[in-house]
């Protein structure tokens, strides 16, 4: 039995899901695995060195991690990476159409370092009305103020601690969708 509304359902998935072939939203799912895969990655690494397969003890970046800090931290910085992204990859599309793999390579660092950016807005939103929605009344400029500098705190730990790896994650992305888009064509 269908639903009334299954048509509309279905030519929104067709033109927005996963099996689309406008080439901004796809490029934009690209990113979005990318960020997935940057976490994964960072959450991995954090395991090896804490478990000593890896011996980075000199190192800045892992020496005083905790590793559910770490497995906390990157989950949940994924509900604003993720969407971050996408929109990074699907709007840098349609800004800059990849055409070759060495212009992949250079929109997918681009896009990289934009997603931590883009993340910072959805950061402040959120911390902005956690503050307000306090018991303590600080006042708009306050929170405001406190957002952005309590956000810009987060996003700037995010990026030093991940930079390493979204990077090359997000060259190998952006070179592997302009590869994977002129092979389909």
């Amino acid at each position: 039995m269908q639903t009334p509304n299954s048509n509309p359902l279905r030519a929104v998935y067709s033109r927005y899901g996963p099996t689309t072939d406008r080439n901004d939203i796809v490029a934009g799912y690209a990113a979005a695995i990318g960020a997935i895969f940057v976490s994964a990655l960072y959450i991995t690494s954090v395991w090896l060195v804490n478990s000593g397969v890896l011996d980075l003890n000199w190192s800045p970046y892992f020496a005083t991690l905790e590793f559910n800090w770490v497995v906390y931290s990157a989950t949940r910085g994924l509900v604003v990476a993720v969407p971050a992204a996408f929109l990074v990859g699907a709007i840098g599309w349609r800004i800059s159409p990849t055409q070759t793999a060495f212009s992949g390579v250079l929109k997918g660092a681009i896009g990289a370092v934009a997603t931590y950016i883009v993340a910072l807005v959805p950061t402040v939103a959120v911390v902005f009305v956690l503050d307000i929605a306090s018991s303590e009344s600080v006042g708009v400029g306050v929170a405001l103020a406190n957002a952005l500098e309590l956000s810009g705190l987060f996003v700037a730990v995010g990026f030093v601690l991940t930079w390493w790896l979204a990077i090359p994650v997000g060259c190998l992305v952006g070179v592997v969708y302009a590869t994977r888009r002129q092979t389909a064509s």
